[in-house]
């Protein structure tokens, strides 16, 4: 409607609204106090939505986040027709082939914090994921899972957050595990240049 009628000094100011809750720099989404849709208030729009909405409007800095929001809620959501919903075929594959490359390192993260050896032991604590036994093998694979459900086990498989491994590991294997991960929530925050290929910004 602000582009409609002209309204740049308030569309200048939504906008402005916006960049806290699609953030473009790493440090601004940790200290984020509404990510995403949140914004919108109650009723909250469908993640598709406000991708086309920002497509449409040529509102780029938001793009990769708000697809990266997209893909939060799986690919039943993702291809949904509801009207107002549908993606552009190209948006859509760019978004799904993001969504297969962070669920793709968190894999391989979930794979690193159980065989890493600089990092993980033969945990003697009985509670502990990383008391693997007599068989680490077969363990440690059954940490991996575990590890790796974790990370994904968030709101609506969220994984840029940090997450707690206190009902999995010892205090002290949780802290550690906590620490090493931070390192691959910023390689997936790196990975959101392949959402959304500002390229495909359409009007």
């Amino acid at each position: 409607m602000t582009a409609r009628y002209g309204l740049s000094d308030i569309r200048d100011q939504l906008i402005k609204d916006l960049e806290g809750a699609y953030p473009t720099e790493w440090e601004k989404y940790q200290t984020a106090e509404v990510l995403g849709e949140d914004v919108f208030g109650l009723p909250k729009p469908h993640p598709n939505a406000v991708l086309n909405l920002f497509m449409a409007q040529g509102i780029r800095f938001a793009l990769r986040f708000a697809a990266y929001r997209a893909s939060l809620g799986g690919f039943r959501a993702l291809v949904s027709d509801e009207p107002g919903t549908e993606l552009p075929r190209l948006t859509l594959a760019s978004t799904v082939h993001g969504m297969e490359m962070i669920r793709s390192l968190m894999t391989c993260a979930a794979d690193a914090l159980a065989y890493e050896r600089k990092l993980l032991f033969v945990c003697p604590n009985r509670t502990c994921v990383l008391n693997v036994g007599t068989d680490p093998m077969e363990k440690r694979m059954e940490a991996v899972k575990k590890l790796h459900s974790a990370m994904l086990c968030k709101r609506d498989a969220e994984v840029l957050s940090a997450p707690s491994f206190r009902d999995l590991a010892c205090v002290r294997c949780a802290k550690d595990m906590e620490a090493y991960h931070t390192a691959w929530r910023m390689i997936c925050w790196e990975t959101l240049r392949t959402f959304c290929d500002e390229s495909e910004v359409q009007g």
